[in-house]
């Protein structure tokens, strides 16, 4: 998307934000401030020591094995209907 889309659909933003009754600016305020909460906690991952080693061993092919798929298809078709009960 290039600036200028961006600045206009600020700008339109802005516009309707305005004409907002006081109530519902105050909980647009809220809401905003809600999302930034949120982009603060979610930007960045930070792995510690255990989880950094997981991935590494990952990424290298030490992963214990995990459930065959022919063991999973033959499970699922055991439990069949029984699991929605």
């Amino acid at each position: 998307m290039g600036t200028d889309t961006v600045d206009d659909r600020l700008a339109a933003a802005w516009e309707k934000a305005r004409r907002l009754p006081d109530f519902r600016k105050d909980e647009l305020v809220d809401f905003i401030e809600f999302l930034q909460t949120r982009a603060d906690e979610d930007d960045v991952w930070e792995p510690d020591e255990e989880e950094e080693e997981a991935v590494r061993a990952w990424f290298e092919g030490e992963r214990p094995p995990g459930i065959p798929w022919e063991e999973v298809k033959r499970q699922s078709r055991e439990l069949g209907d029984g699991v929605l009960d």
